[in-house]
């Protein structure tokens, strides 16, 4: 697809001087300024530019695929076709710059999107036999396709045979490789996959696919360890790792996961991924206190992050502190600037829910509702807590909008459901919770399907669906509750308790949610409840001390400054080892040391290769644009305060002073200057 593509947006560089060599010079100015507003994502005016380049070239097929393929973009597969078809009825190889094989190729994408497999089949098979004549460099690029093509269908026979056709093509295609090894993983031929990944590694060991299809074979064949260390090196050498399997072979030995990740840390390198990394491997053994701490220590040392404090603030609403979940999620809502905080709002929603602050769970829903009009998830946020606030009407009006909008989250039956059976309408309550169950079909943590069930009473299957959950990740202890709620739905007293008291020693804290849950108000009254409450309330009280709180900082150093003549002050300080004197300038932003200091350091081993990121443009005071070197100071000592990983720039300027601004004081925590005794006191 990546070369169909270039194929597409590099007509705009030779429409001119090849599509109209044949007739009498046309502009392509419309073609040119279309491929601009595309590349900036404003279809609807690159639309308008085909449209008027077609209205002067209409016997050009070239800009029919272009437009076709906006067309696509938009999800307008009808328009799409349309076009591609013209583009094949005109084209004209003396005129077009590419050759027939295109067009048939992007039909072939256009009819597999609209799942009409057999004329994607024809398509590409016609595509690949006029590459043979036309453009042979494309032809393994189509192969990949239709070999995928095979893949989806489950015909790995054929898929093989494409595969192998590149690899006759050329011997070293690492992606023909994987894909036979993949083949082999889906018909449970997991050594062989495996050989063919070790073939593949020996090629290029920095590809990290081979990782990723390895990690799976090694546990389809019970190797968990082989198969963790593959999915480390898969996330090593892979920019943007995602995989389904990834989360659930690290699960299979938490320990020795987190050891290799360890070793990692220890070796140095990107250490932040893997620190974050770290973190959420405590997350999958449903740790929050140690990935608590672990957040701490991060932002200690790289800084604040939007991004730091919405994970930490999960695992403060996991482990109960509720208060400390809603302080971090609007920190991070204020560190995230100008980009989009609607999830963010969403989840403060959430979290202002469960601690029974509904006013202003329902403000930060209709904020979210505002920006995502057509989703369902605001309206279920802001319908339960208009129920759970005593407000049934209004709830019961955010389920049919959250519903008219989006007719695919199930909670949203569920919950209307639960309003019809209050009014008594059973009929009604029956047919969404019925559309509960036809929708809700896999069992995993979040599901509603349990408590459909029930409420068609169908408990025995509601209960087998919630123990299904449980066997999905039995150390969560979110499902033991769950299934607690459901027990006392059903009046079944002490075995709720049981499933209670399991949650509890599995780490549920959400009292919070306890407190206002209806699903509980069986077990209330009931002694051992109350006890449990007691007990397990008693003990989160005493692990408070283990994760962050809002002590008062303690003195960390105090550093005596010297004041210049020009009323700065001058701090020691080490950089890397290095002893040097900055000057503290709380109106500055960033970290900004000379040319011939960061010389100096670079040839004397104070700075490494790696610490250099690349040039950037600043604006001076005059408002002059100049040039400067972004560098990494991996330690800054102030006193006995540290930070690592700090980013500074490099003015390109002999007499520049060595300036601490912002970026660094904010990370040290509290910073106080003692202008009578000329000291710096740093506090954390």
């Amino acid at each position: 697809m990546k070369h169909l593509l270039s194929l597409i947006i590099g007509l705009a560089l030779t429409f001119g001087g090849q599509a109209f060599a044949q007739k009498k010079p046309v502009s392509d100015y419309n073609l040119r300024k279309a491929v601009e507003c595309a590349d900036k994502g404003d279809l609807v005016e690159a639309m308008k530019y085909l449209d008027a380049q077609i209205s002067e070239t209409p016997e050009f097929s070239d800009v029919y695929v272009l437009r076709a393929q906006m067309y696509y973009r938009q999800a307008k597969l009808g328009d799409a076709i349309s076009d591609i078809n013209r583009a094949i009825k005109v084209a004209d190889k003396r005129t077009d710059k590419y050759g027939v094989y295109v067009k048939y190729w992007w039909r072939a994408v256009f009819y597999q999107s609209l799942g009409d497999d057999d004329k994607a089949l024809a398509d590409f098979n016609t595509a690949y036999k006029l590459a043979m004549k036309e453009d042979r460099s494309s032809i393994s690029d189509i192969l990949e396709q239709r070999a995928q093509f095979y893949y989806d269908a489950g015909d790995y026979a054929s898929a093989d045979r494409d595969y192998k056709e590149m690899l006759n093509i050329d011997e070293t295609d690492q992606l023909a490789m994987l894909g036979l090894a993949r083949n082999r993983i889906a018909e449970g031929e997991y050594e062989e996959a495996v050989a063919i990944a070790d073939r593949c590694q020996k090629y290029d060991a920095s590809y990290g696919e081979i990782y990723r299809f390895r990690m799976q074979a090694y546990d389809g064949m019970g190797e968990t360890d082989k198969a963790i260390d593959d999915a480390i090196s898969y996330i090593e050498y892979s920019e943007e790792f995602s995989d389904d399997h990834l989360e659930s072979i690290i699960r299979k030995h938490l320990s020795y996961a987190l050891a290799k990740v360890n070793e990692k840390i220890a070796a140095g390198g990107d250490t932040y991924n893997w620190k974050m990394l770290k973190t959420s491997l405590y997350e999958y053994a449903h740790d929050y206190k140690s990935a608590i701490r672990e957040y701490d220590a991060i932002e200690k040392e790289y800084g604040a992050s939007s991004t730091i404090c919405s994970y930490r603030s999960f695992c403060y609403n996991e482990a109960g502190y509720v208060d400390m979940a809603v302080k971090d999620i609007t920190r991070c809502i204020e560190l995230s600037g100008n980009e989009d905080n609607s999830m963010s709002l969403l989840t403060r929603a959430a979290y202002y829910r469960d601690g029974g602050m509904y006013q202003e769970a329902i403000a930060d829903a209709t904020e979210a509702i505002k920006r995502f009009p057509s989703w369902g998830y605001p309206y279920y946020v802001r319908g339960w807590a208009y129920e759970l606030s005593g407000d049934d009407e209004k709830a019961m009006a955010d389920y049919n909008a959250g519903i008219d909008v989006d007719k695919t989250y199930p909670y949203l039956y569920l919950m209307r459901g639960e309003q019809y059976l209050k009014r008594g309408d059973m009929d009604k309550a029956n047919a969404d919770f019925e559309e509960v169950v036809r929708q809700d079909t896999v069992a995993e943590a979040g599901s509603a399907r349990q408590y459909a069930l029930h409420f068609l009473g169908r408990d025995d299957e509601a209960l087998e669906w919630m123990d299904r959950i449980i066997e999905d990740d039995p150390d969560d202890a979110g499902p033991y509750y769950d299934k607690a709620c459901l027990l006392a739905r059903m009046g079944r007293v002490p075995e709720a308790i049981s499933a209670l008291e399991t949650a509890f020693e599995k780490g549920y804290r959400s009292f919070a949610h306890i407190e206002n849950d209806d699903d509980v108000d069986a077990l209330r009254n009931e002694p051992e409840f109350i006890s449990l409450i007691r007990r397990y309330q008693a003990e989160m009280d005493a692990e408070k001390s283990e994760v962050h709180t809002d002590a008062a900082p303690s003195v960390v150093s105090e550093i005596q400054m010297k004041k210049m003549y020009s009323g700065v002050y001058e701090v020691p300080c080490d950089i890397n080892g290095l002893p040097l004197k900055f000057i503290l300038d709380t109106g500055a932003s960033t970290v900004s040391i000379s040319s011939v200091e960061a010389s100096f350091m670079l040839k004397n081993g104070y700075l490494k290769k790696d610490d250099i990121r690349g040039k950037e443009y600043f604006s001076t005071a005059t408002g002059e644009i100049r040039e400067g070197t972004v560098i990494n100071l991996r330690k800054i000592e102030v006193g006995d305060a540290v930070l690592r990983n700090v980013e500074a720039s490099v003015a390109h300027n002999q007499q520049a002073p060595l300036l601490l601004g912002q970026s660094v004081l904010e990370r040290f925590g509290t910073i106080t200057i003692d202008n009578i005794n000329s000291r710096l006191i740093i506090a954390q």
